[in-house]
């Protein structure tokens, strides 16, 4: 099982003195609002270039910190809380940051991957196919410590109902798991019957029984035909 690394990223932003309805006309020059809270101290309207800001959230996710750097400020560490999105667009509205310790552990979800599913026995001549579970995981650690990503091989599966579950995953040092540990990432179930497949089968006992009812009539036929000869 593979756990992927993480990189240090940083966002330049702006104190923000539109507020309300006023961020509409922010948004159409390009510009985002975000807002940085936490850590017991004042949160804080801030803006962003929204190029800018849609580059560092696709590299950054939920997991990797975002150094937030204000003008003419110092710099914050912070991770990624919420994303609000345009209903119909889907462009970005407004973005969440969470003020961290670095050096105090933080629980937050980290997405999960699978691998070597077709390396896995219980899906040998399709007697099963691996199903996943859990598309993230929650685990605790320090904000620079947390993966961005957790691969799950599942070339050890081996019969119908073999699972991986996520106390079974090995976690780097200084990441711990946050979620149950009985919780199923991954397992390998039967295939399912598709109704065309039903349907297929449904035709051919019908068939079988309409031959058998054939059979039974023509033997009846045989029979009183011997009995007229006598």
């Amino acid at each position: 099982m593979l756990v992927m690394a993480t990189d240090a990223i940083t966002l330049s932003v702006d104190v923000r003195t539109a507020l309300g309805k006023k961020n509409r006309a922010l948004r159409r020059q390009g510009i985002t609002p975000v807002h940085m809270y936490g850590l017991n101290e004042d949160s804080e309207s801030l803006q962003a270039n929204g190029r800018e800001l849609l580059t560092v959230l696709r590299a950054a996710g939920r997991t990797t910190p975002v150094t937030l750097k204000v003008s003419g400020s110092t710099e914050t560490v912070t991770i990624v809380r919420e994303i609000a999105r345009h209903a119909v667009s889907g462009d970005i509205q407004h973005v969440d940051f969470q003020r961290v310790d670095i050096q105090q552990e933080v629980e937050t979800p980290v997405p999960v991957s699978l691998s070597g599913q077709e390396d896995a026995p219980g899906t040998s001549g399709g007697a099963g196919v691996v199903t996943q579970g859990a598309f993230e995981i929650l685990v605790r650690a320090k904000p620079f410590d947390v993966p961005n990503e957790i691969v799950v091989d599942c070339s050890g599966l081996v019969e119908i109902d073999s699972a991986i579950l996520a106390g079974e995953i090995n976690l780097p040092d200084g990441v711990t798991l946050a979620a149950p540990a009985d919780d199923r990432i991954a397992w390998i179930q039967p295939p399912r019957v598709s109704a065309d497949d039903d349907a297929a089968a449904a035709a051919a006992a019908e068939g079988e029984e309409g031959e058998d009812s054939e059979d039974a009539a023509d033997g009846d036929s045989e029979e009183a035909g011997d009995g007229e000869e006598e």
